[in-house]
């Protein structure tokens, strides 16, 4: 019963009540337009004048302010390859930024604040990671917890990975699905791997062994910070037939 209502919600990326709530509030900003537009980032007001001069262009620069416009153009993608242990095997991991103080606000932004627009953004920082040779038949979405995909009205994971995959010419299939609620209590950095595996266990399952039975498989995920989560995920595509697998984040913590 869990396994499907954690189906269920995977198979969108966003949910009714976030779609009504944007078509909400652009037709709030259309009936009531404010001279003061807040950046979707860091809230500084973007100037009246810049703002409609931005008013044809999409996608994050509309909402973004001139500070965090050039501290995106700044980020440096820096590639990385690293190795973790998934039981008894392992899985190459190619990470494409630093979760430094700005790329920490992004992702932020993105994941809680429903920037949903920086998506493409990092799409073209994980698609920077494919020199790193993780040869692959199928992406798979880390799968957010249905609680907090309830809580935020998408599946910001899943925006990516589809894009991802689009890029890259592969299929995007909904591998996993993770059960019950996500517990997280308090930052992950604080909690060692051991910690974390242990947490983690029997939170993955595999919904499709039909789609990566004897493929290669590659799991994308946002963030890395002990590995765990991509160690379970990983363990539980193996089990359910896994030919091979590798995986793509769009930062790792250092």
């Amino acid at each position: 019963m869990i396994a499907r209502e954690g189906l269920g919600a995977m198979a969108r990326a966003y949910t009714t009540s976030f779609l009504a709530h944007r078509l909400w509030q652009q037709a709030l900003n259309w009936i009531f337009p404010s001279n003061d537009e807040p950046c979707a980032v860091c809230s500084r007001p973007i100037p009246p004048h810049m703002a409609q001069k931005r008013a044809g262009e999409r996608g994050a620069m509309q909402r973004l302010c001139a500070f965090c416009q050039q501290n995106l153009a700044l980020v440096p993608v820096r590639a990385q390859l690293t190795t973790l242990r998934a039981g008894k095997r392992r899985i190459r991991v190619a990470s494409a930024l630093v979760y430094d103080h700005f790329v920490r606000t992004l992702i932020r932004a993105f994941k809680y604040d429903g920037v949903v627009e920086i998506a493409p953004f990092f799409v073209s920082a994980l698609c920077a990671t494919r020199p790193a040779r993780l040869q692959a038949d199928i992406v798979v979405p880390v799968p957010t917890a249905p609680d907090r995909l309830r809580m935020r009205g998408y599946d910001h994971v899943l925006l990516v990975a589809r894009a991802f995959a689009t890029a890259e010419g592969l299929p995007c299939a909904l591998g996993l699905a993770r059960l019950g609620t996500s517990g997280h209590t308090r930052s992950q950095t604080a909690k060692d791997r051991d910690r974390r595996l242990s947490e983690l266990a029997g939170q993955f399952v595999s919904i499709r062994p039909d789609a990566v039975r004897g493929r290669r498989v590659l799991l994308v995920d946002d963030v890395m910070t002990t590995g765990a989560t991509l160690a379970t995920c990983a363990a539980a595509l193996y089990e359910a037939g896994a030919g091979a697998v590798d995986a793509a984040v769009i930062a790792r913590v250092e």
